[in-house]
């Protein structure tokens, strides 16, 4: 996808990018795609220290400054001095925002659910949680606000129909502390059916690789794939994905295929994305996941082509891929005028569909 650069957006821009503490590297994907919406001669990335994320940009193209720490983060941001600061590093310290704001007009932030978020200029919530209390007004929270990564807005299905050997993608992202992977594959395991199986691993999996790999040599047409951008590769090709309740969720909602959830934490069981009402089976906390409930949820998929269908239907018609050129226009009217962006927040705490920001 290409976009379209005004003289709005040759102000300097600068997009901070941090890998989340449990390893995702959403985070570093996401400023990426957002950085194309500039100029690139305008824009520069500042990255926290973590070699995964270096490697992932260089390959990319950019060279980006690293930091260690909040002191090092200000120093490069005052030597920068930019218009534009899009911080997508988690949760912030007010303290710290305060400080930014005292030298950068405009500070978005993605996905901060700490109290440095009310001193931001906007901040998008994709991993929302149901509300409890009414949120400040320059919050933007709800499935509007995930943005679609390049390598995901290529890919098409091959094919609606079911396969032969149904593929199934178990693909939990980051550390997977619980080693719910190998739960799942050895409940899996148990199903008398002919189905093929990948397992994705990420180079953050926390847990001895072996033993996947010992438990995929009992049954053919099981594999165990050691690499972090996997599951663009397979995507096209899958039946059913088995995924944690992070960001995997919006990446198969994109394409729109049959899902479903094992969250990681608690924290995770209150994101309200991955739930039956925007197509998923939200089978709740891996750690505690019980053979019948994960065997009960694929047969459900594998035997029902309505059910499989209504799944796919509710995915596709929350529209993801919009989302990308929505929050260009939403960036540029940050970079034109204060006013501007102002009333672009009150339009979108206006909108009630269950598609956009609310």
């Amino acid at each position: 996808m290409k976009y379209q650069h005004t003289e709005q957006t040759t102000k300097k821009t600068v997009l901070v990018g941090a890998v989340t503490p449990c390893h995702n590297l959403y985070p570093i994907e996401r400023i990426v795609t957002l950085s194309a919406m500039f100029d690139r001669k305008q824009i520069q990335i500042l990255v926290n220290h973590d070699e995964q994320a270096i490697d992932y940009l260089i390959q990319k193209g950019f060279n980006p400054i690293v930091y260690k720490n909040d002191k090092q983060l200000v120093s490069e941001l005052t030597k920068l001095s930019p218009d534009l600061l899009i911080h997508d590093v988690g949760s912030t310290e007010l303290p710290l925002i305060d400080h930014l704001k005292t030298f950068i007009p405009t500070v978005l932030h993605f996905d901060d659910f700490g109290e440095g978020g009310t001193a931001a200029d906007c901040v998008f919530h994709t991993l929302y949680q149901e509300k409890r209390e009414k949120l400040l007004p320059h919050y933007l929270v709800g499935p509007s606000s995930y943005v679609v990564p390049k390598q995901l807005q290529a890919i098409h299905k091959k094919t609606d129909e079911l396969a032969d050997k149904p593929h199934i993608i178990v693909a939990i992202e980051g550390m997977d502390a619980d080693n719910t992977s190998y739960r799942i594959l050895r409940h899996l395991l148990q199903l008398q059916i002919p189905i093929k199986i990948s397992v994705i691993v990420q180079s953050s999996y926390s847990h001895d690789v072996d033993e996947l790999k010992l438990m995929a040599l009992s049954r053919k047409n099981i594999k165990v794939i050691q690499k972090d951008n996997a599951l663009y590769e397979l995507l096209g090709e899958a039946d059913i994905v088995i995924c944690g309740a992070k960001y995997t969720p919006y990446k198969v909602a994109t394409i729109g295929i049959p899902c479903i959830v094992t969250c990681q934490d608690e924290l995770e069981m209150q994101h309200i994305f991955p739930t039956e009402a925007n197509g998923f089976i939200n089978l709740g906390l891996g750690k505690k996941l019980k053979q019948s409930l994960l065997q009960n949820a694929v047969m459900e998929f594998i035997l029902h082509d309505a059910r499989r269908e209504h799944a796919v239907r509710k995915q596709l018609n929350i529209d993801l891929n919009r989302n990308n050129q929505y929050v260009q226009s939403l960036l540029k009217s940050f970079i034109t005028s204060h006013a501007k962006s102002t009333a672009f927040l009150i339009e979108e705490q206006a909108k009630k569909t269950s598609g956009m920001i609310q």
